[in-house]
């Protein structure tokens, strides 16, 4: 039986974590409300595979996504994110999980020198997609989210693993792929502090 899209009950969430287990690369996206709400949360996890399959995880229904922890420690799975920072704070902070094998495309897209770091930029130079409408200014606590909602959240995601492909490509090309290796592992292996919650910080 295939998984739903969404996951939203603890026991699809444990199917999705054991599918993942032999995924062998996963594309991981986050989007968080800091725009509309104070304290910023996170609202929404998107999650691809190599195979093309995307899945939207809610952890405004769920409130532990450990069962993700074991693939993201993973070194056999890699994890492509793109400016991977905010992501892996959300998830560091929140979930306490590990995340080792880290691609960041934005990190690549800097030692490549594209004249266009963010991800639309990248995927029209690299892939020739086009991006749909941007919505990173929506609410994204709201629920149900919109078909074009879901559309943007999975884009997001459903090209990360190509776009990683043709960036490392080129990275051979000029010598510099062992670089951004580095710069990732360093970039997944921060710790990130807590973060106290100021009640008059509005």
């Amino acid at each position: 039986m295939p998984l739903p899209l969404w996951i939203r009950t603890p026991e699809a969430l444990e199917v999705l974590a054991r599918e993942l287990e032999s995924a062998g690369a996963l594309a991981i996206d986050t989007e968080a409300d800091s725009l509309h709400h104070y304290p910023g949360k996170l609202c929404l996890v998107q999650i691809a595979d190599a195979r093309g399959r995307g899945h939207l995880v809610d952890p405004l229904a769920l409130r532990d996504l450990s069962p993700l922890g074991p693939v993201l420690a993973d070194p056999g799975t890699l994890k492509v994110l793109h400016a991977a920072d905010n992501d892996l704070a959300y998830l560091k902070r929140l979930y306490g999980v590990t995340v080792v094998s880290l691609f960041d495309t934005a990190v690549a897209a800097r030692f490549l020198g594209a004249p266009a770091l963010g991800l639309e930029g990248l995927l029209t130079q690299y892939l020739g997609v086009t991006a749909v409408k941007s919505r990173q200014k929506d609410d994204w606590s709201r629920r149900p989210l919109t078909p074009d909602q879901e559309a943007y959240a999975l884009d997001d995601v459903l090209h990360l693993i190509p776009l990683r492909e043709r960036l490392l490509e080129a990275l051979h090309a000029i010598g510099r792929a062992q670089w951004v290796e580095e710069e990732c592992a360093g970039l997944a292996a921060l710790v990130v502090p807590e973060k106290p919650v100021d009640p008059d910080a509005y």
